[in-house]
């Protein structure tokens, strides 16, 4: 109602999988449109390397892929069931049937309400999303470090997304990280296995797990 909403929850099947997340912030802007707001704090008041920049361009690109195709009726009930494994014809328990009427709404099983979030999400006014921001801030002072607009690219999100779940289908091997965020191997538990780091030139103080 005022045109603002914080931890708002996306999920939706992407390339045949399920995908939740919850988007730090929506508004609209002064201009009427519909940004999304990620913010990501910093223990020192640095901003990211490119790599993890990259990491969170993709996650506010994939955010509004979910959200565009949740507000355009894209995301179906039957997707949902079959994913989740519920069982729509289920009765609501008490306590959720009183919570839907103090909202106004006749609902009797888990089916109906699933129909009303989609009905409500596709009947809206809700638009997709105008604009993407993330926002860098220092934990220790809240003071904004730097704040970014990132373009959409949606072929880049589905081809980076299809890249991704294909190692977690096991349809490809697994890939060593770029040498700029190589520190990453002191935290892995592959480390003693991993055919990457053995065949780098990095020094050891950069890989060795700690």
């Amino acid at each position: 109602s005022e045109g603002r909403i914080r931890e708002f929850p996306v999920f939706g099947e992407v390339e045949g999988v399920f995908l939740v997340g919850v988007i730090d912030e929506l508004h609209y802007t002064a201009r009427g449109e519909l940004e999304l707001a990620e913010l990501k704090t910093r223990r020192r008041p640095v901003l990211p390397m490119n790599a993890q920049k990259n990491k969170d361009r993709f996650q506010v690109n994939l955010y509004k892929y979910i959200f565009d195709a949740m507000v355009q009726g894209k995301v179906t009930t039957a997707s949902l069931i079959y994913h989740t494994k519920l069982h729509p014809e289920k009765p609501l328990g008490p306590s959720v049937l009183r919570h839907a009427r103090q909202g106004g709404f006749s609902v009797k099983s888990l089916g109906d309400l699933m129909e009303l979030v989609y009905l409500t999400l596709t009947l809206s006014d809700l638009p997709v999303i105008d604009s993407l921001k993330i926002e860098y801030i220092h934990q220790e002072t809240a003071t904004v470090l730097g704040t970014e607009i990132v373009a959409f690219e949606e072929k880049e999100v589905r081809r980076k997304v299809q890249h991704y779940l294909a190692y977690w289908m096991g349809h490809r091997e697994p890939q060593g990280v770029d040498v700029e965020e190589a520190w990453k191997c002191r935290a892995c538990n592959y480390a003693d296995i991993c055919e990457w780091r053995k065949g780098s030139r990095l020094p050891n103080s950069v890989l060795e797990p700690q």
